[in-house]
């Protein structure tokens, strides 16, 4: 027998009991979102102040699971309380640390690592060891919001940027960070897996990486596409403007990574399991299909959607075939 178990703590708070939880996390987005519904009348302090136990920027950490075998989902801070019947609290990961950060600094020569470095620094936030060891120059950040650095790394430098828990990472790829691999049997453990279908790019993408240089001229970088009759064949072509500055070596690991995601095929989509076995994003699910055994194979977790309620607990994984 399974009973759905959880350890919540908010604040000072320890084993809160909630009524639903959400959360959302992704290898797509550098904020991880939570959602907490609370029975109002055990954490009203004062309702004519709208004063409740919890205070924007309480600690969250949450685990969920059966039989007190609980695994951690989300761990982050209180963003906002929403008075109402029920009492809701919208958290944020660790991203959050970042929204009262202002950063000014100059570099003349610098890496992606030692901005990372300067601008988290004293709030707690982790660097993820696989950020690569990438040289920037000429480099300014004038009153620069926390967030607005992380765009920057986005938009600037065409870099993938998520957070894992209270680690970042900044860099080229999406698969960076390789977590373990756990096993789906469809139809066994998992509640719904019609979204998983076979995606065939009719197309062939060219991805050009330019950089646009302090004298107005342009440098190109190619990403391949896939191999037809012994020739490259391109049926289209997608710009990406970086900064100057980035090394060669860097612009074309990027401009790799996105050829491979523009130029896909193969299965991909979205699966609902049950919380066991846990899923974080970043870990490969082996889908074992006894059915369609042509969906069989591994597949990389880009986001994890859970959800844990009186309707049970469920986990959503948006998938992507995954190539060793």
């Amino acid at each position: 027998m399974f009973h759905l178990t959880s350890d919540i703590s908010i604040g000072d708070f320890q084993r809160i009991n909630p009524s639903e939880i959400k959360w959302r996390c992704s290898v797509s987005d550098f904020t991880d979102t939570c959602t907490i519904t609370l029975p109002l009348r055990p954490y009203v302090r004062n309702s004519s102040q709208n004063k409740t136990a919890f205070r924007e920027g309480d600690t969250v950490e949450i685990k969920v699971g059966y039989n007190d075998r609980n695994e951690t989902v989300f761990n982050g801070f209180v963003r906002r309380v929403n008075f109402g019947k029920p009492l809701t609290l919208d958290c944020e990961g660790y991203s959050y640390l970042l929204k009262d950060v202002v950063f000014s600094k100059s570099y003349a020569k610098t890496t992606i690592k030692q901005i990372l470095q300067d601008f988290t620094k004293g709030t707690g936030i982790q660097l993820s060891k696989m950020i690569p060891d990438v040289t920037l120059t000429n480099v300014t950040f004038n009153k620069t919001p926390g967030l607005k650095v992380l765009e920057w790394f986005q938009k600037e430098c065409a870099c993938v940027v998520f957070f894992d828990f209270d680690t970042l990472y900044v860099g080229a790829s999406k698969f960076a960070i390789q977590k373990k691999t756990e096993k789906l049997l469809l139809e066994w453990n998992t509640v719904e897996e019609k979204e998983l279908k076979k995606d065939i790019s009719d197309t062939e993408i060219q991805i050009t990486i330019t950089e646009k240089s302090a004298d107005g001229s342009k440098k190109n970088t190619l990403g391949k596409a896939s191999r037809k009759n012994g020739k490259w064949r391109y049926t289209s072509t997608k710009e990406v403007k970086v900064r100057s500055g980035l090394p060669e070596s860097f612009r074309r690991e990027i401009a790799k990574q996105l050829a491979a995601l523009e130029n896909f095929s193969g299965y991909k989509g979205s699966i609902t399991a049950f919380l066991e076995p846990h899923f974080e994003k970043s870990m490969v699910a082996e889908i074992i299909d006894k059915e369609f055994p042509d969906r069989n194979g591994k597949y990389f977790v880009e986001t994890v959607e859970g959800s844990f309620g009186t309707g049970g607990g469920r986990q959503k994984l948006t998938l992507r075939y995954y190539d060793e």
